[in-house]
């Protein structure tokens, strides 16, 4: 992996973050490698049929190694650990985890909306959607997910639309499929990513064209998270003893995940 952070592009993400709740970086790989990427995950037999023409292709780092270089990606690292890692420099009162070990993958799955699908609801990801909701939910995500668009991102195939700064407001949004006042459509290119802390807004548009649109979705947590949802698929021992270091620090906890739950792949 040649990938190199962009400092610059880590700076103006996180203040992106700060002022709305997401983040567009564009340009982190090239077109061709997106649709090289593109064609490996629509090979994948590992698929979960979704609703209203969605589908997820699950587990992407056993069926081929070359999503780690996403899973890995300096810069994308660099944002995702300003937003969710921990203390790097210690103190007498607290002691400091090294950072390769401060972040976890969850989950590295291809998301495919397929021509003619529907909007899907407003939410917020995991596990703020279940907690309580007569208590305010947390002022910091617990997730963040890391979208790298594989096709174009519109409006027309099904963009991600966020409420800018609705992470503020610390509650859930409206069980609602309609538009919501102040929403934007997250629209980039090909080797871009989208990034969403799981306390903003957000809901997937109908895609109209007649072309899927196809991203892969890097989710991760803290180091004290070990797995939100019990249908997260885990890396096998085959894969982990293929991948780079730096993809192992980040999905060491899944060898010890079981899969005792009955939301299996179709294949």
């Amino acid at each position: 992996m040649n990938d190199k952070i962009d400092q610059n592009a880590v700076e103006t993400a996180c203040q992106s973050l700060d002022d709305l709740g997401y983040a567009i970086v564009p340009d982190l790989i090239s077109v061709e490698d997106a649709r090289k990427l593109a064609e490996i995950a629509s090979a994948s037999p590992n698929r979960l049929p979704g609703h209203r023409g969605w589908e997820a292709v699950v587990a992407l780092l056993n069926h081929d190694p070359a999503f780690a270089r996403l899973v890995a990606h300096p810069t994308a690292l660099a944002i995702v650990r300003r937003l969710i890692g921990g203390r790097t420099i210690p103190a007498p009162n607290a002691f400091a985890w090294p950072e390769e070990d401060q972040i976890r993958l969850m989950n590295c799955d291809a998301l495919v909306v397929h021509p003619g699908s529907e909007s899907g609801w407003w939410h917020v990801d995991p596990p703020m959607g279940q907690l309580n909701p007569a208590r305010s939910l947390p002022d910091f995500p617990i997730v963040v997910n890391v979208m790298w668009m594989l096709t174009p991102y519109t409006k027309e195939n099904g963009a991600t639309r966020v409420v800018p700064g609705s992470y503020r407001l610390r509650r859930v949004p409206p069980a609602t499929r309609e538009p919501l006042d102040g929403e934007l459509h997250a629209c980039c290119g090909p080797g871009s990513i989208v990034i969403i802390p799981n306390t903003t807004w957000h809901v997937a548009s109908p895609n109209s064209t007649s072309e899927d649109r196809i991203a892969i979705a890097c989710a991760y947590v803290p180091w004290w998270v070990n797995r939100l949802t019990p249908d997260c698929y885990p890396v096998t021992p085959e894969t982990y003893e293929k991948l780079p270091p730096v993809v192992q620090a980040l999905t060491k906890h899944q060898l010890n995940w079981n899969m005792d739950f009955k939301n299996a792949v179709t294949t």
